[in-house]
């Protein structure tokens, strides 16, 4: 039936719909590691702001085995790939700081929706994402083929929408694209509850009373002993990793006071607290400061979207980082991602240091959640996720990335973005 109908239909509706997959996984029973790769001549940036002008990188079981100045040979790892790199630069792959990539699909088609609880209680804490990860989106090769090698995929809606999942953006590999799941619990300031921040503040604070009332009175409960609760117990549970400082709370806001408000009551509970959007952060920056919060920023949001934005300005991000704070620079559009190298190139031109904008959005997304351990940085140890730029600077407009590697393995440059354009490149064979 689908082949009948596409044989009707217009060249580019059939593109879309019949071009291949952008990577086949046949064996899907057993999850391959990478082979050992070893990269040469290579201008490394750490993403710490650390420069090896010529150096090595050694890449095994899909994590970075050496990292050193100078080359290394074929005894230094028997059995590896060389790439000779020619004097190209070498980043950490890029970090997406905030999106639903593989939640969604299409905008207008409800049912390629999974980034939202669908439900009356504001407190969905316990909604994981993760299981719901799409491998097979068509936006996971866009945005890795262009640097963006990890994303946090944090749902949405409700005043606690739900857990952070942790993606490596590896198309079609159901079994790996989910590198840790539950990195961290996302809510949503400002006027998120009954159209009031006050109201929004005084539940959020509600529920991390609730959760700890509940750890220490779980038998009462059971007993039916208690006092209603601001959400379901299995909400208010998923909040206890939270309150042990096991995961950070992450909340999207935007106005100064928000912010402030923010600020104290992580101060209140004890918790980790990282910032999504902050428009007005650099009116509270020695605030935001002071409290070691972790800030994410879209620099081209320099425009009011609302109120709570009108102190949007394009140097937010120059502001917060000169303040101490560490910042972290985002796309907020699932569906372009991919343009963060842009947004760090704008950073930079509006006053951000541009070794601060590469660990803007590579370290410090990873600091934001707590995941520093692992992403971030090229060093021994941590997930082999690099990509090769054919320009010296990545953020310049004009660079593009030559080669992603993600957990090791080197990714198809492929998209069905690219095979749109190849298809339509000569369009001789196409009837009039």
């Amino acid at each position: 039936m689908l082949a009948s109908a596409l044989a009707f239909a217009p060249p580019f509706l059939s593109a879309v719909q019949a071009a291949p997959p952008v990577a086949d996984n046949p064996d899907a029973s057993e999850p391959q590691a990478a082979p050992a790769t070893l990269l040469i001549h290579a201008k490394i940036h750490v993403g710490d702001g650390t420069v090896i002008d010529d150096g090595s990188v050694l890449i095994e079981d899909g994590k970075i085995a050496k990292v050193q100045p100078g080359t290394l040979g074929a005894a230094d790892a028997p059995g590896a790939t060389v790439v000779d790199l020619g004097g190209k630069t070498l980043t950490p792959g890029l970090i997406a700081a905030d999106t639903a990539l593989g939640l969604v699909e299409i905008g207008l088609e409800d049912s390629t929706h999974d980034e939202a609880r669908q439900d009356e209680s504001p407190i969905r804490a316990s909604y994981d994402p993760g299981p719901a990860v799409n491998a097979d989106s068509s936006l996971i090769a866009v945005q890795a083929i262009e640097g963006i090698t990890t994303a946090a995929v944090a749902p949405r809606g409700g005043l606690i929408s739900g857990s952070v999942a942790w993606i490596d953006l590896l198309p079609n590999d159901h079994r790996r694209i989910v590198a840790e799941r539950s990195v961290a619990v996302v809510a949503n300031g400002g006027r998120a509850v009954q159209g009031s921040r006050a109201a929004t503040l005084a539940e959020l604070r509600r529920a991390f009373e609730d959760a700890q009332w509940l750890r220490e009175n779980e038998r009462n409960f059971d007993r039916g002993a208690a006092r209603e609760l601001a959400g379901h117990p299995a909400d208010l549970e998923a909040l206890w990793p939270v309150l042990d400082d096991e995961v950070p709370l992450v909340v999207r806001a935007n106005r100064a006071s928000d912010l402030l408000a923010l600020v104290e009551l992580a101060g209140e509970l004890g918790v980790e607290l990282t910032i999504l959007g902050a428009a007005e952060g650099w009116k509270v920056k020695e605030e935001l400061a002071a409290a070691k919060v972790h800030v994410v920023v879209q620099p081209t949001r320099n425009l009011p979207g609302s109120l709570d934005g009108l102190g949007s300005r394009m140097d937010n991000a120059a502001l917060l980082q000169a303040a101490g704070v560490t910042v972290a620079l985002a796309v907020f559009d699932t569906h372009n991602v991919r343009n963060l190298t842009q947004e760090a190139g704008i950073a930079v031109a509006n006053g951000l240091d541009a070794k601060a904008a590469l660990s803007a959005v590579t370290l410090n997304v990873a600091k934001a959640y707590g995941l520093d351990d692992d992403y971030g940085t090229i060093a021994v140890g941590k997930v082999a996720s690099v990509v090769v730029w054919d320009g010296e600077d990545p953020f310049e407009f004009s660079t593009w990335a030559e080669q992603v590697y993600v957990r090791g393995e080197a990714l198809d440059m492929r998209s069905r973005q690219t095979q749109l354009r190849e298809r339509y490149r000569e369009l001789d064979g196409f009837a009039p």
